[in-house]
């Protein structure tokens, strides 16, 4: 697999992201504070499918970039029903508020290792941008889903969400 085809997969996932948070703000809608916090989260996630949509010119006019993380079909695909286990239980009309935090929490925990493994073969200009457009946002986004937890009652999401807090801080040096 091409760094660009890679790109393109992890472009599609975030924006399943933006799907997925802009539901649960729909479907949630009645607790006002929990549909703002993933309205907010959901446009991360659209300036993360920018991010990556753009880091497949860059990496087309730095031609081609270094060869990719070992991502192969089968793996993308895994995280992919993954994925769409998540949004399944997510659309379940009997999935609570405190579950529907979980099941963002765990969405997030997906994304943050792919972002990181993908960093280094970026070429600069894309890494700089994506470094700086998504995990340099990331304290603020993880902070939306700690008051989102909080808001849910969802306290035992709180550990994992500071810890990939610290991840994100820590790879930012």
């Amino acid at each position: 697999m091409t760094l660009g085809a890679l790109l393109e997969r992890y472009a599609q996932f975030e924006k399943r992201g933006v799907g997925l948070y802009r539901g649960l703000a729909e479907r949630f809608a009645a607790d006002l504070e929990a549909a703002r916090l993933w309205r907010e989260m959901s446009n991360t996630e659209a300036s993360h499918f920018a991010l990556f949509e753009l880091a497949q010119d860059w990496v087309a006019m730095a031609g081609g970039g270094s060869a990719p993380p070992a991502a192969t079909s089968e793996s993308l695909d895994m995280l992919a029903r993954r994925m769409g286990e998540i949004e399944d239980r997510a659309a379940d009309p009997g999935t609570m508020l405190s579950t529907a935090v979980s099941l963002t929490v765990a969405w997030e925990e997906l994304e943050l290792p792919r972002v990181l493994e993908l960093l280094p073969y970026l070429p600069a200009k894309a890494q700089g941008r994506v470094l700086a457009g998504m995990i340099g946002e990331a304290p603020e986004h993880y902070r939306l889903l700690s008051e989102l937890a909080v808001a849910a009652g969802g306290a035992q999401d709180t550990e994992r969400i500071a810890a990939l807090a610290s991840i994100a801080r820590g790879a930012l040096g």
